[in-house]
């Protein structure tokens, strides 16, 4: 630590800790602004984590979904679960026909050599129920909507 000498009325007499004052404030001064920065990347870096998940949750498709299984463009994913390591539930949104999405699916699935199971009569008409390589059993249903809405369909899978 240097000292100054203090200009005043013992001129000179006293050491005077102005300079090194002046130096830790600085330094403070320094310390306090990193911290500051680092504090506000941080906070930017936690705003911006859940909308980085948010959009690629609705770009990229379930992983465990059959390959062949098209998602739609405009699809919104409205959610996105997965209970224990077997059991997942999706669904989502879209303005394309959902018979005509189940009809293609229906088709794609069944040339990739998976399970149909469709019961005469079955209450859910408009659905399709299949199972095959890693999924034990899987259903797509559109679900009810207003009229004029965009359509839902939900997605239930248990894995292998």
């Amino acid at each position: 630590m240097t000292f100054t000498t203090c200009p005043g009325p013992l001129d000179g007499a006293l050491p005077c800790p102005v300079a090194t004052a002046a130096k830790a404030a600085k330094v403070n001064w320094r310390w306090t602004s990193l911290r500051v920065q680092v504090r506000n990347m941080l906070f930017a870096a936690c705003l911006s984590l859940p909308a980085t998940m948010i959009l690629h949750a609705e770009e990229a498709p379930q992983g465990w979904l059959p390959e062949v299984v098209e998602m739609p463009a405009d699809m919104e994913v409205i959610t996105d679960r997965a209970i224990g390591s077997t059991i997942r539930m999706f669904s989502f949104s879209t303005g394309r026909d959902p018979d005509e999405l189940l009809a293609e699916w229906e088709d794609a699935l069944r040339t990739a050599g998976y399970t149909i199971q469709q019961a005469q009569g079955e209450i859910l008409a408009r659905s399709i129920e299949f199972s095959g390589q890693g999924i034990a059993n899987a259903k797509m249903v559109v679900a009810p909507v207003v009229e004029g809405a965009r359509s839902v369909i939900e997605v239930d899978a248990t894995l292998q």
